[in-house]
């Protein structure tokens, strides 16, 4: 019903309808402005990346209601480096795009089931190596396709297709600021399009700092934040006739009221009729409960600890509010060392502050989860004090370990619902041996756990070694976006070569499950069905609890510094605001 949407139109405030305007008026000008100066902007956003990185993080800390100096510190981290490594490896593609008209040419090998896979880490010009030694990166293609396609936005003369361009409304994700401006980085330079990009409220603050980064891309007119006030505000902005895609990074509820209707009732309605409320595409990064399936073998102490603290991290950070955080912990219930893994878990856990309950609705899922589960271990770690009132208890650690898989796992609350807060799942699976334990977890995840966004799936390389066929069966049959060996996830989508998105299988607008496209292309290859990550069992690469407390603030600037503009960057972030 059209009128629906006029009449959220015709609320746009004269300020909306003129950006707009504006915007839509750059729409060619990005398209046919020269490769070498949408190269020029995009290194000057690079450059500018240090310069307020303090309050960067002391507002990134604030939106999660804290001062605490470590998480100052990370969220300065977090805000400088994915950026940094995502815009790193965009120059690079550009650049060569502009030189050769052609992209990078990366290694390609074809996979057991006939796919291409493409090398995208390490290669000789990322620095990021270094980084994480023992890390290799593939993204794979679906099957029909046949051959290798990039840059396919740009014709060889470097400007963007006739009939690419377009303005796309990016709408920012709640829990993590970066994410928009990696967004708005995307829709121009992978999609040729220009952007409105309307930040998530607890993220004014910071983003009013992200407006500062992309100067060069807002002074020049191809790009616009709009601070909307309230849904009413946003929705004009969604559905204004002048805007021809959305992207969004959030929830499928979200992700339904925008394109079905805000009701139960009108949502029904429209997807009888195949009515969307919404009339142009939309591209989503949504939600998953998330399996980190371990196969048994025997580990070493060490080895134990670090997958120990690899799944913490990816349990705990941001307080469980990420779409890739470990919610449904995979073991075989044959393996001699899941009590010495456990307990490895809960002394991590012990030592995992817990940071405040900041994200809306988080006490609400947490206390409903811990009602289905009532007999949930509860482990608590040191609490961090928030900044601002109202937000209720700090949330200790909940485990869940079940002493048998349900009867029907397609109505298991813990398998089908995602808590966003920092609780987990154990699960036995009851099979003999790798080889078994391997195609049964594959399967499980697949079939009985909800979403098809990341998993981790730890592998001892004697295991591999051992038996081949069967671990890269379950590599190559895991239905995820990202499918990341002995390493969380969250370090494929901050290295910058990886790709972020759903697992490119049926889904739809109607069905959309954990999104529709992928961020992230920064070698900008077409037809892709999912990242494979890869690490060592432990090393550099695993994540581990980021101990901040005892750097010096000058080392940490530094650091960032050189990330982003190597020796002369590190100079420059000591004079960082």
């Amino acid at each position: 019903m059209t009128v629906y949407v006029e009449s959220i139109v015709e609320d746009a405030s004269a300020e909306t309808d003129q950006a707009l305007a504006l915007l839509e008026s750059k729409k060619k000008a990005w398209a046919a402005l020269p490769l070498s100066a949408k190269i020029d902007l995009l290194d000057e956003v690079r450059g500018r990346l240090i310069d307020k990185m303090v309050t960067w993080g002391r507002l990134g800390a604030d939106a999660k209601a804290s001062t605490d100096g470590e998480l100052v510190k990370l969220e300065m981290f977090t805000s400088v480096t994915i950026p940094a490594a995502y815009i790193h490896k965009l120059l690079l593609t550009l650049r060569t795009l502009a030189a050769t008209g052609k992209a990078p040419q990366l290694p390609v090998r074809t996979t057991a089931s006939g796919q291409l896979a493409v090398q995208v880490f390490p290669t000789n010009q990322d620095r990021t190596k270094l980084l994480l030694p023992g890390a290799s990166a593939e993204l794979v293609l679906r099957p029909e396709i046949k051959e290798v396609r990039q840059a396919e936005p740009y014709d060889v003369d470097g400007l963007v297709k006739e009939g690419r361009e377009g303005l796309c409304v990016v709408l920012g994700a709640g829990n993590h600021g970066m994410l928009a401006l990696r967004d708005v980085l995307m829709c121009l330079y992978e999609r040729g399009q220009v952007v409105a990009v309307k930040p998530h409220p607890l993220w004014f603050k910071w983003h009013a700092v992200t407006d500062y980064i992309m100067q060069p891309l807002i002074q020049a007119g191809f790009v616009r934040s709009f601070y909307l006030p309230d849904v009413a505000a946003t929705q004009a902005l969604v559905y204004h006739p002048k805007v021809d895609c959305v992207h969004m990074t959030g929830g499928t509820a979200t992700h339904d009221a925008i394109v079905w209707g805000s009701s139960a009732e009108e949502q029904q309605r429209r997807r009888l009729a195949n009515d969307p409320l919404l009339k142009v595409p939309i591209t989503s990064e949504l939600g998953c409960v998330t399996p980190f399936m371990v196969a048994g073998w025997t580990f070493t102490a060490s080895q134990l600890q670090a997958q120990g603290e690899n799944l913490v991290v990816a349990m705990t950070s941001n307080v469980g509010c990420n779409c890739n955080s470990a919610k449904v912990l995979v073991l075989p219930g044959d393996w001699p060392q899941e009590a010495a893994f456990l307990e490895k878990v809960r002394a991590v856990l012990r030592g995992t502050p817990m940071d405040p309950p900041y994200y809306t609705g988080i006490q609400k899922r947490y206390q409903a989860f811990k009602e289905r589960y009532p007999r949930s271990e509860v482990i608590e770690g040191p609490p961090r004090k928030a900044s601002r009132e109202g937000l209720g208890p700090n949330l200790p650690y909940l485990i869940n370990i079940m002493d048998e898989l349900p009867a029907d796992p397609k109505a298991e609350y813990a398998f089908n619902v995602e808590p966003f807060a920092p609780v987990l799942t154990v699960v036995r699976l009851p099979t003999r041996g790798p080889e078994e334990f391997l195609e049964a977890a594959t399967r499980f995840a697949n079939e009985q756990l909800w979403g098809t966004l990341s998993c981790v799936l730890v592998l001892h390389p004697e295991l591999e070694k051992a038996h081949p066929k069967a671990a890269q069966k379950a590599i190559d049959n895991l239905r995820y976006g990202v499918v990341a060996v002995n390493a969380w996830a969250a370090v494929s989508c901050a290295m910058g070569s990886c790709t972020w998105g759903a697992y490119a299988g049926d889904q739809t607008i109607a069905d959309v499950v954990s999104g529709l496209g992928v961020v992230g292309n920064t070698y900008m290859i077409e037809g892709l069905q999912k990242a494979v990550f890869r690490t060592p069992v432990e090393g550099p690469a695993v994540p581990k609890p980021i101990k901040f407390q005892n750097v010096p603030w000058r080392i940490v600037q530094a650091v960032l510094g050189f990330i982003v503009g190597g020796w002369y960057g590190a100079l420059g972030a000591l004079w960082a605001q």
